[in-house]
């Protein structure tokens, strides 16, 4: 199953400078998603994400909503914790949704939606477009200096002949390349193995952008230049604990009906 996008639609979609917003759901994943979603509302970001929703029945609930959402009407729409049966799909249809963005010429802002904004997170986005380089994004290690796994749950690409070649992932090569991935972390071994060492890549700071662990384990609260906490880390519904547990789960109990 392919994603379909258009110009005009991504033209519709995108940020004051051309980025392309973008996380990935289905309906077993959809209450993490809304959180992610509505951190963003302080900022007028919520409804400028484009989604792509896996099953109808998680669309539904986006387009109600007034989400811009795409759904390619997939058989999985039950939640996958990591590294299961099917998480591997979805790991996949990321990787292809950031290809078909990039290769229209725009630039990608891959957002998980385990994610939490404390910030508003274009402040640094339109500073990245005036600096030198082709990635930036979040680091997966517990101290600055070890940059060998990067966490693509949450990166900024900017679009290039180069970067669109490397993030190839649907031609006979490219999915030949990612089925060496599969189960093994997925996309994030994809992008630690085929991308990050043939481009410029940017490491950003654990401080202003930590992991689930760096999170738990050392920062344990958010300070006041956090820009997001990632709640990755953890398998399943821990993930919802831990936000509840650091104050971070944001929906009520009648936006979760």
């Amino acid at each position: 199953m392919s994603i379909h996008l258009t110009r005009e639609q991504l033209d519709s979609y995108a940020l004051s400078d051309g980025t392309i917003m973008t996380t990935v759901t289905n309906h077993g994943y959809l209450l993490y998603t809304l959180n992610m979603l509505k951190s963003l509302r302080p900022f007028g970001l919520d409804h400028k994400m484009l989604i792509l929703c896996l099953d109808r029945k998680g669309a539904d609930v986006l387009e109600k909503m007034g989400y811009n959402t795409i759904c390619i009407d997939h058989a999985i729409g039950r939640f996958c914790p990591w590294n299961t049966k099917g998480y591997d799909q979805i790991c996949y249809l990321k990787m292809e949704l950031v290809y078909r963005i990039l290769s229209f010429g725009k630039n990608v802002l891959l957002v998980d939606g385990d994610i939490v904004f404390l910030q508003d997170p274009m402040t640094d986005v339109l500073q990245w477009g005036k600096e030198s380089g082709e990635v930036w994004i979040q680091n997966d290690a517990q101290n600055d200096q070890d940059t060998n796994n990067l966490c693509t749950g949450y990166l900024y690409l900017r679009s290039s002949p180069r970067m669109i070649e490397l993030y190839d992932c649907v031609s006979a090569a490219g999915q030949e390349k990612y089925k060496k991935c599969a189960f093994d972390n997925n996309d994030q071994t994809y992008f630690n193995k085929y991308v990050k060492p043939y481009c410029k890549v940017n490491a950003l700071p654990l401080e202003q952008y930590p992991n689930g662990k760096m999170f738990y384990d050392h920062l344990k609260s958010v300070r006041p230049d956090t820009v997001l906490v990632h709640f990755n880390w953890v398998k399943g519904h821990l993930k919802m604990a831990k936000m509840k547990e650091h104050k971070l789960w944001l929906l009520t109990e009648e936006e979760e009906r």
